[in-house]
């Protein structure tokens, strides 16, 4: 076999692995991928504000929704909502709120 064979190939599979990025990025603009088309509104309701790993298998995520936040715990065998504050809150203000589930948790273990 000759270079020139060689040098074919080479350029058919550079051709090839072309038209795949082409068309894959066909695919995005019109939405055919795994995310929603991209339409040019600028926005956004949902923002993931901070990730922090717990373990290998789990993670804390604070997302914000319109005027929410939501700490919620993913990973393991099932995904928890841990807790859903107002965005204008200040660190007193989550503090009481810890606080007072801290109070219905303590109630709910002491029966009452």
């Amino acid at each position: 076999m000759d270079y020139g064979n060689y040098f074919q190939f080479f350029l058919s599979l550079i051709f090839i692995i072309g038209l795949i990025f082409a068309f894959s990025l066909i695919a995005k603009k019109l939405g055919l991928g795994n995310g929603p088309a991209i339409t040019g509104n600028k926005l956004k309701r949902l923002q993931i504000k901070e990730v922090r790993p717990l373990d290998a298998k789990r993670k804390v995520i604070i997302v914000q929704c319109d005027n929410k936040e939501h700490i919620i715990l993913v990973g393991g065998t099932n995904d928890l909502l841990i807790d859903s504050i107002p965005c204008g809150t200040s660190s007193n203000q989550a503090a009481t709120q810890e606080d007072v589930i801290n109070f219905r948790k303590q109630d709910e273990n002491s029966g009452v």
